[in-house]
């Protein structure tokens, strides 16, 4: 039972809640490298821990809603930086602030979405050099300009997957649960890629494509994301391409942002939402009167 609920955590990253399906992209981390996987288990584990220990909701400290970002913590911090023993402390320890801060988020009424693990990420960051932290060596070449290998390696990217084979399975088993979500966040890579590549045919000398993975993990988040609510096709879209112009920005200001710009453009999305339904009441509030 614990370790299905731990598996359920981990497929909380893609919006899923399956352990079958954390237990693919968990396979998924060890394949692209060991260390990735445990500092899942790891972040997992200590957020979940956390989780229990502060008291949260039962039900969803079970669907994995408190322990997610702390496996994406994981994964983040063992991808950056090298593997040793004041990293696995870093672990552990940014697990159970991801809990705290998805607790504070919800008690602020806050969608906290994955901004505990950018916060995460930038605090570590922060405090690297005090550690002892030693960065890893930068993977070379990004998700490519290959429309196959971008579109399947950003679905992999969202959660540190190197390579578009390793993406293509994880997409392989979130269409096995979701045909209709896979397929939307399958269009939100094809949309950054043809975005980032419209972009360098019309400015070819403001270096737009090196921002071309971020974009295409954040635009593949926001439409994994609004799959699963009702909302038209051109709202998706419009949404895609205001989480591709965050990245583009927040990586010209020289920002490691993450998955920032998906969070605020999800953020803008459900403040449209209340502002339009808000609206609509004031609209036909005569009829309560």
């Amino acid at each position: 039972m614990v370790l299905q609920r731990r598996l359920t955590a981990v497929g909380q990253i893609y919006f899923q809640n399956s352990p079958v399906f954390g237990a693919v992209l968990l396979l998924c981390l060890f394949l692209s490298g060991p260390p990735l996987a445990l500092g899942c288990v790891l972040g997992v584990a200590c957020a979940s821990l956390a989780a229990r220990a502060f008291k949260l909701p039962e039900e969803r400290r079970h669907n994995g809603l408190y322990g997610f970002n702390g496996a994406l913590a994981g994964v983040g911090l063992c991808a950056v930086y090298q593997l040793d023993g004041p990293l696995l402390l870093m672990v552990a320890g940014a697990g159970a602030l991801t809990a705290a801060l998805t607790c504070a988020a919800e008690r602020a009424r806050i969608p906290p979405l994955t901004l505990p693990f950018v916060l995460t990420m930038w605090l570590a960051g922060a405090a690297a050099q005090s550690v002892g932290l030693q960065e890893s060596m930068p993977a070379p070449g990004g998700c490519g300009t290959t429309v196959v290998s971008y579109l399947f390696c950003s679905v992999g990217q969202a959660a540190f997957i190197g390579g578009a084979p390793l993406g293509m399975l994880l997409w392989a088993a979130l269409a096995r649960r979701h045909w209709h979500q896979a397929m939307w966040g399958l269009s939100g890579a094809l949309f950054s890629w043809l975005a980032i590549t419209l972009a360098n045919q019309l400015w070819p000398g403001a270096c737009i494509e090196t921002q071309s993975t971020g974009a295409g993990i954040n635009s593949t988040l926001v439409m994994l994301a609004l799959g699963a609510r009702e909302c038209r096709w051109l709202s998706r879209l419009s949404a895609a391409g205001v989480s591709i112009t965050l990245s583009i920005g927040l990586g010209a200001a020289d920002i490691h942002y993450f998955t920032l710009p998906f969070i605020l453009t999800i953020w803008i999305v459900l403040l449209a939402t209340r502002l339009r339904d808000h609206a609509a009441l004031g609209r036909y509030a005569w009829l309560f009167d």
